[in-house]
């Protein structure tokens, strides 16, 4: 995908117009709206509600978003896998607390799309209830630097793939007609 968006810059604008969550965060509730089968567009007043209370949100600050909506649309609709979790690219523990913050906000997008989504059962159940022992993952500064950012890169790679497999439990690809 040729599109991006910088964390760091929307981050920044997030700060400026003291929403109170991270670019981490705000993805993982886009994700989850989207993988729980939402496709259209009242997953803006959803965003609103978290973000502003409801309110529109500022002009600049809502084209990011949108951006951020397509772009990640695109991505988890892409049949070569090109979906990608957005956090920080720097500092292992920043990275980690991103990836909590973005897992626990998924959780709260597909939630309220899949209200029953505690009864689901399945590989999907089993998902679902890992990400939520993912929301309390803790680290120890004192641990051994490499085994952490390889034991985060093989749940980073666990939390995309549940992602994918939620959307494509919840959203029912279209399926063309055989003419006789």
């Amino acid at each position: 995908m040729t599109e991006t968006i910088n964390y760091d810059e929307l981050n920044r604008q997030l700060v400026q117009y003291k929403v109170g969550i991270t670019a981490a965060e705000l993805h993982g509730f886009i994700v989850g709206i989207l993988a729980g089968g939402n496709h259209d567009e009242s997953w803006r007043p959803l965003v609103e509600d978290m973000l502003n209370n409801g309110q529109t949100v500022v002009a600049p600050l809502n084209e990011k978003i949108t951006k951020l909506y397509q772009l990640t649309k695109q991505q988890l609709l892409d049949e070569n896998f090109e979906f990608q979790l957005f956090l920080r690219d720097k500092d292992l523990y920043a990275q980690i607390d991103d990836l909590v913050g973005w897992v626990n906000h998924f959780l709260l997008g597909i939630g309220l799309v899949q209200p029953k989504i505690n009864r689901i059962k399945g590989d999907v159940g089993e998902a679902i209830y890992d990400l939520r022992q993912i929301v309390n993952l803790g680290y120890d500064e004192q641990e051994d630097q490499q085994e952490l950012e390889f034991a985060f890169e093989e749940i980073k790679e666990y939390v995309r793939i549940t992602s994918m497999l939620c959307f494509d439990e919840f959203n029912e690809t279209e399926i063309t007609p055989t003419i006789h």
